[in-house]
């Protein structure tokens, strides 16, 4: 089994427990990337995955001590136990144990303690992006969501919703960066590398950027779409404009994906989805009928986009 096939269980297995679920975090102030990192509140969580338990795994686990409230490290199930040493360590440092099956069963081996004092740098390297981009934990070969690609997001939706040249200066003053010297930096990012959505001119010594007017309506969809979860996109695909439908018939036609868990929580599991999407006015609910929604014309839009 490899570390990407046991994502979908265990963040499966985390958000019925309540948590947040975030693939592929970089946490620049510690220089390294987790494969996943929960969050419920204030607490934070990380879980490292690799397809056997050694030693390189457990330290790989221990660099966020001090970040997390919680450490997990999820494995493939296999039935002989732990050498004592290994149980030893675990249960010294802390760490929990998520043991996956083939059929994708999560089951908790061992319970990670509790570490009530954390930094708070993990937590603020989390962003909408890393939540509705399609990236699962522990992948390889890139696609990951880095901070320069959320500088870039953040940008292209600013040029995007202002539709005028705009200077670095005024980009800078709306958008954060991760770059040390954003001035040269960005410039440099912007003219070289961005060129499919973003275009510049030079008048008086002066550089200015726009969002291509052909790109500009893509961004905007692309904006919104980031501002969903998940669950909120997979709800958004099982409502419909043309008929009020309750929360269970909208569980009954969720993709396939979520379509076990729906079966086994029913309402349950669309409810928080469906009020995102009212505060979104992607869906409304029925002011006659109890407990029945459909989407709105924005919402029908973005589905059929």
């Amino acid at each position: 089994m490899r570390e990407e096939d046991m994502y979908e269980p265990v963040k499966a297995w985390m958000e019925e427990r309540g948590f947040t679920v975030y693939p592929e975090v970089e946490c620049r102030h510690l220089g390294g990337r987790a494969d996943v990192v929960v969050t419920s509140g204030p607490l934070v969580g990380v879980v490292e995955m690799k397809q056997s338990l050694s030693l390189d795994l457990i330290e790989q686990a221990l660099r966020w001590r001090g970040y997390a409230h919680y450490i997990w490290i999820a494995i493939p199930y296999r039935p002989q136990s732990y050498k004592k040493f290994v149980s030893m360590v675990l249960k010294d440092y802390g760490i929990g144990v998520l043991t996956v099956s083939k059929q994708g069963s999560v089951w908790p081996d061992k319970l990670p303690q509790l570490v009530r004092r954390t930094l708070p740098h993990l937590k603020d390297s989390l962003t909408a992006y890393h939540q509705s981009a399609e990236v699962k934990g522990g992948q390889s070969g890139g696609g990951y969501i880095t901070p320069y690609r959320i500088t870039m997001n953040h940008i292209r939706r600013f040029l995007s919703r202002e539709q005028e040249w705009r200077t670095l200066g005024e980009i800078l003053a709306h958008c954060e960066t991760h770059y040390a010297s954003p001035r040269s930096s960005l410039a440099k990012a912007l003219l070289l590398y961005e060129g499919s959505w973003c275009e510049q001119k030079k008048e008086r010594g002066r550089l200015y950027f726009r969002c291509r007017p052909e790109a500009a309506d893509e961004a905007q969809t692309i904006s919104t779409r980031h501002s969903l979860t998940e669950k909120q996109w997979n709800v958004l695909l099982a409502l419909s404009k043309e008929e009020w439908r309750t929360p269970t018939v909208i569980a009954g036609k969720l993709p396939i994906g979520p379509m076990e868990k729906a079966r086994r929580f029913h309402s349950l599991y669309v409810n928080q989805p469906l009020k995102a999407l009212i505060r979104k006015g992607l869906a409304e609910k029925s002011p006659t009928g109890r407990g029945q929604y459909r989407l709105t014309e924005a919402g029908s839009k973005m589905k059929g986009e």
